[in-house]
């Protein structure tokens, strides 16, 4: 405890000036007997009750000031101070007050003997509560007895012990509650010595005893007796008799487990070795190394790196006394802690590895030679490998767009948003050979008064916040490659004009330029618009329409090739354990019928961020029903699945009836026709109708074919 806690704050300041009637006012109104004189705010010396009495002796006059009163030896204490050094101090100086300054030599307060002796009080009792609660949290039994035998401490332990044994606590003397334990009792009393590990055994239970005898003004008062349940201690025998089991294991593993083996603890200190570990560096007894610095005794393994770095070394080729070793050194680890290092040495027939790893490289560098092969003379088609896809409509359409790549046509992509036509696009590239770049623009994501500057670029100052020198456009950016124009339905109709002078000449000018630019480029659009319906309606102009349509690729929707749901479903999942602490094995059968039963109104990037989700919350190596979460109120109709290959009509071929309704119309049909030319077998309905069954069931649902319940 220091003065600061217990100093009293409230004391009384005078200067020199002061007379000594103010002073005895104070002393008054204030119950004081001492004031401290104060100068500049500093501590000159204090005035006392009996200095203030000889003063008045001396000349009998209140009106005058007290310095002639003041006691300029004065005794102080830092605030700081120990409670005990300043008793001893006071006792010292045989005065009863003392002023207590701060680190800044200013007056805080005055330490009196009743403020040290108040002090001690509450330190003691501070002290006893402490004890207190240390000896009813103990789990041995403690009880403590004066010199009569009676009983005067019982902690928790021993109360409990006592309502276990149904004891009554009206008689306060041992012998009627633990008869055991008074001939100990007497002994410590007689001879006022200490006996210890006694084993007794009360109520069928055997305890170990200690009898302490207790003492005060080097007398004995009384005996505390503490008793430990022996349970506990075999209890701890047996988990000590366990991991000593637990290390011979240990010794026997690292002995077969690698040549040479070396635990250490966090700091590089040998704590274990094998046999193996000792023949390396010629030392015949382990216990000549253990507890030494492993950087001493092998300088070649660097375990300083691994202290360090804090982390898993795999396999460093060094020598050890002329020896080739290969070294792995791996962190031990208890909650999150690191306690120690495994050095694992390989170093016994290390050359017949070396010509083992020798050949398995070989092996694997004639794989890996015969897999570029066969990718090489595969298809032809390897520019569309990116597409997964394992149904005829797909692969047809790779075929088509593998023939288109190889002229100079434009090609229209047509479909659904999510269908993959920026991969068509690019796969179109990447066959065409042209050596300039693939260049994409959205129509759709530029403003309207930007995508010409985009387009076509700009000269110096052409418009206020022009970049100085001017910018290329994506025509320029696509020379000698392909440009992409993606959206085309959103492009205005003004800027239409442009674009179609461009495709017609090879031929523009930049904005706010005069000068004419000349390029060598493959143009591809895509939109997942009708742009038949937007000629009519006047927002697509006709002759770009035909000019962009000289080859026209309908990418189906992803209810139309269903059968591929399974394959993309694999290709999605590997990509996502590449980029994932997670090895997900794939998709159960039951989640894959969810997901062929579901219309799909984002395609195939709808699928792409279902199975995302599934994919975190899985709890198992396999994607499940309870897995996927498609929502069952999200509409299965789409204002974008109004494409299908009709849009290749004209505008004059153009009539008032639905294509969509037609086409659906003749797909039930059909699907009826093969059902009654099957019997009913709906297996071999698919088979004629060239689907997958589970396909065939969607239809069914889908168009509502009620009659096919007398099928079989």
């Amino acid at each position: 405890m220091e003065v600061k806690q217990i100093v009293s704050s409230q004391f009384i300041t005078v200067t020199k000036s002061t007379t000594i009637e103010e002073v005895l006012e104070q002393f008054v109104k204030n119950h004081h007997d001492i004031a401290c004189v104060i100068e500049d705010e500093r501590l000159i010396g204090i005035v006392t009750k009996y200095s203030i009495y000889r003063l008045l002796l001396n000349n009998n006059d209140i009106y005058e000031s007290i310095k002639d009163a003041i006691i300029y030896d004065t005794i102080t204490l830092n605030e700081n101070d120990n409670i005990y050094l300043s008793r001893d101090k006071l006792i010292d100086m045989k005065v009863a007050h003392a002023i207590v300054l701060n680190d800044e030599e200013k007056v805080v307060g005055i330490l009196s003997s009743s403020n040290i002796f108040d002090g001690l009080i509450k330190e003691t009792k501070y002290v006893t509560n402490q004890l207190s609660n240390l000896m009813n949290n103990l789990q041995s039994v403690i009880i403590s007895v004066d010199l009569q035998m009676k009983i005067t401490t019982l902690n928790n332990s021993a109360y409990k012990l006592i309502k276990q044994q149904d004891l009554a606590l009206t008689y306060d003397h041992i012998s009627y509650l633990f008869p055991e334990l008074t001939n100990s009792i007497v002994d410590v009393i007689k001879t006022n010595g200490l006996i210890d590990y006694k084993t007794i055994e009360m109520f069928d239970t055997k305890y170990i005893s200690s009898f302490i005898p207790m003492r005060a003004w080097n007398q004995t008062t009384g005996v505390m007796i503490v008793l430990d349940n022996v349970s506990k201690y075999e209890k701890i025998a047996r988990e000590l008799e366990s991991t000593k089991r637990i290390e011979q294991t240990l010794d026997s593993a690292l002995e077969v487990a690698y040549d040479g083996v070396v635990i250490t603890n966090p700091f590089g200190e040998i704590v274990k070795v094998n046999e193996g570990f000792l023949d390396l560096i010629q030392v015949s007894d382990g216990n000549q190394i253990i507890g030494k610095q492993l950087k001493k005794i092998v300088p070649e393994i660097p375990i300083e790196k691994s202290i360090v770095e804090a982390k898993h070394i795999e396999g460093e080729y060094i020598k050890i006394n002329n020896e080739k070793a290969v070294v792995t050194q791996t962190p031990i680890y208890r909650n999150d802690d690191i306690i120690g290092f495994i050095v694992k040495i390989l170093f016994r027939q290390l050359e017949l590895w070396k010509d083992l790893f020798n050949h398995m490289d070989q092996l694997e560098s004639e794989i890996s030679y015969y897999r570029s092969k066969l990718k090489a003379i595969s298809t032809g088609e390897s520019s569309f490998e990116h597409i997964i896809s394992t149904g005829q409509i797909m692969n047809n359409l790779k075929h088509d767009a593998h023939i288109a790549a190889k002229g100079f046509s434009n090609v229209l992509i047509t479909g659904e948003s999510g269908t993959g036509k920026d991969l068509f696009a690019q796969g179109i590239h990447k066959a065409s050979g042209r050596t300039g770049e693939f260049i994409k623009i959205n129509c759709a994501a530029i403003p309207a008064d930007l995508l010409e500057s985009e387009l076509f670029g700009y000269e110096d100052g052409a418009f206020t916040g022009a970049k100085r020198g001017g910018k290329l456009g994506k025509f320029e950016l696509a020379d000698k490659g392909t440009l992409f124009l993606d959206e085309i339905g959103d492009m205005p109709i003004s800027l239409q004009v442009k674009l179609l002078q461009v495709l017609q000449d090879q031929k523009f000018e930049r904005v706010g330029g005069v000068e004419t630019k000349n390029v060598d480029i493959r143009i591809i659009t895509a939109t997942n618009r009708d742009l038949l319906s937007m000629i009519r309606e006047g927002t697509f102009r006709e002759d770009l329409y035909y000019r962009i349509n000289v080859i026209h690729l309908h990418l189906p929707p992803l209810r139309q090739r269903l059968e591929d749901i399974s394959y993309l479903s694999t290709y999605f999942i590997e990509r996502f354990n590449e980029r994932m602490e997670k090895q997900v094995q794939g998709i159960d059968s039951e989640a894959l019928d969810i997901l062929k039963q579901y219309d799909w109104p984002g395609n195939i990037r709808e699928l792409e961020n279902i199975l995302e989700r599934a994919f975190h919350f899985c709890q198992s190596d396999w994607i499940r029903e309870h897995d996927i979460l498609i929502d069952p109120t999200k509409s299965r109709k789409s204002n974008n699945r109004n494409f299908n290959h009709t849009q290749e009509k004209t505008p004059n071929q153009i009539s008032t009836i639905d294509p969509q309704e037609v086409l659906q119309t003749t797909e039930k049909d059909l699907i009826i026709q093969a059902l009654q030319k099957a019997n009913g077998n709906r297996t071999k309905a698919a088979e004629i109708l060239n689907i997958s069954r589970s396909t065939l069931y969607y239809k069914l649902r889908k168009f509502d074919i009620q009659a096919v319940n007398k099928f079989k």
